[in-house]
């Protein structure tokens, strides 16, 4: 009997794994259709690639320095341009490295709670997780999300292990704190509430560490990442005094203050995204207090100690924490995916922990069929009604890859305005002019007056103002490509 529910085990793992390579991969080049943070993020890879440097290319050989407000760093960037230059520049080769971080990102989703929650539990939230449609719009594209929580889950899985060898195995505190410095290395947000986290861990736990000196080994290793982060992103002494404003603004609306975040906070009791996320945080919150009120006795700090793992407890203040950051911020989805994504993770397990602590067996019934109802309903929308639905074809991606990439290396392009369209072009015999949000502003901005350029691909958003008679514009989506024509003989 044992034999065959482990060879049941491996079916169901099996079929998992293999539903998590289809829905990653399943039309990955043209879903989502490019957009300027990918972009941004790949040609910056792409200059890595070809010139050596940590920026955008404005004109061949020539890059506009990034590093101060590059919100998706090396652990992002260089496997990237490891990508481009093992296997040329394309979209293709940009987020295939992005799929092995969501396939990673699976995969430590199981084996994590696997070993905390165990089998059934684990299969739950693997399932979760790929049902959650917003995981291959942030997944697939070049963005730092997903990587950072491959990072932090595998820093949190170490932690784990390491908890339980009583804090005693120093090889496990230095791969928990080098994973847990990587994924603060990926993304400025990661940094910021990642540091008060493993401080609150440390506190609650301080007494359960035998060994006090494991601490300064776990902090030495949590830096050597950042270290690295700091001398690439900050080479020359002017550029460092720029890092904590830099850092402290990411994502900040220009809303007032408190208007900011009652207008954000407004949203989690009016728009179905932030209502689910707020049902699943009130359940696994409610599980959690629930678990501290049974030890009670024991006081505060102890009872956290009973309840939770120290990687448990690190997770949930890492969520609550990217939710109060999401407040102050411009109310874009994307800064809480991390804290969505990872209350995943936790969900299933806090569901049966529920249903322990109530007697009565229509609401017991009415626990275990949520989840149930919950992953029919995430399939659903991500098969049909979300961004990245098998029902919708979009040919954004591939009518940009046709026409841009049949343009000869031998002319002269301007990318103005539509960073996230370079990577379709097969050569860097380009110039591009790129402004962000008023953050900065790189390469010619007049490079539109009299242009001598073969082709320019433009957004339609953009205000242009340059001599058509010399160009045809063929559309594209939201682009606009225009190609000189032969007889305008250099001038307009």
């Amino acid at each position: 009997m044992k034999d065959l529910i482990e060879k049941n085990k491996k079916i169901v793992l099996g079929l998992v794994f293999i539903l998590a390579f289809f829905l990653i991969t399943f039309r990955f080049t043209d879903t989502p259709k490019v957009w300027i943070d990918e972009g941004i993020f790949t040609n910056v890879a792409e200059t890595l690639s070809s010139q050596g440097h940590l920026g955008v290319q404005t004109a061949p050989n020539k890059y506009f320095p990034l590093g101060v407000i590059l919100t998706a760093n090396y652990p992002v960037v260089y496997p990237i341009a490891l990508s481009f230059s093992l296997f040329d520049v394309g979209v293709f080769q940009a987020r295939l490295p992005m799929l092995i971080y969501m396939f990673a990102l699976v995969l430590l989703f199981f084996l994590f709670a696997n070993k905390r929650y165990g089998f059934n539990i684990a299969i739950l939230s693997v399932l979760f997780l790929l049902s959650f449609s917003p995981f291959y719009g942030n997944g697939r594209s070049v963005l730092g999300e997903v990587p950072g929580l491959v990072f932090l889950v595998l820093g949190s899985l170490l932690l784990f292990y390491c908890e339980e060898s009583n804090f005693n195995s120093k090889k496990l505190t230095i791969f928990s704190g080098l994973a847990f410095g990587l994924a603060a290395s990926t993304k400025p947000i990661f940094l910021i509430l990642l540091v008060p986290s493993l401080v609150l861990v440390a506190v609650f736990w301080f007494k359960k560490i035998k060994d006090k000196k494991i601490i300064p080994l776990f902090a030495l290793s949590f830096l050597v990442p950042l270290v690295f982060w700091f001398f690439i992103n900050f080479p020359t002494k002017e550029l460092v005094s720029q890092i904590i404003p830099t850092i402290l603004n990411q994502g900040g609306g220009d809303l007032p203050f408190a208007k900011t975040i009652l207008t954000n906070f407004s949203k989690f009791f009016k728009e179905t995204t932030p209502i689910l996320f707020m049902l699943v945080l009130i359940s696994v919150l409610a599980s959690f207090f629930l678990k501290i009120w049974k030890n009670k006795y024991r006081g505060f700090s102890e009872a956290i100690n009973q309840s939770f793992s120290a990687s448990e407890f690190l997770i949930l203040i890492f969520i609550l924490l990217n939710w109060f950051s999401y407040l102050r911020g411009t109310g874009w989805y994307r800064y809480f995916f991390g804290a969505q994504t990872l209350l995943y993770l936790l969900f299933p397990a806090a569901i049966f922990g529920l249903r322990e602590f109530f007697q009565n067996k229509i609401l017991k019934q009415i626990l275990f069929v949520i989840p149930i109802l919950l992953l029919v309903f995430q399939f659903y929308h991500l098969v049909f009604l979300s961004q990245t639905s098998f029902t919708v074809n979009r040919e954004r991606n591939s009518e940009l890859a046709k026409e841009i990439s049949q343009i000869d290396s031998t002319k002269k392009v301007l990318f103005y305005n539509a960073v996230e369209t370079v990577v379709f072009l097969k050569s860097n015999h380009y110039d591009q002019y790129l402004s962000m949000n008023g953050l900065f502003e790189a390469g010619n901005k007049e490079a539109l007056i009299n242009p001598k350029y073969d082709y320019i691909v433009i957004t339609h958003y953009q205000n242009y103002n340059f001599p058509l008679p010399c160009y045809t514009e063929k559309k594209i989506d939201r682009y606009s490509l225009f190609t000189r024509k032969g007889n305008c003989g250099g001038k307009p």
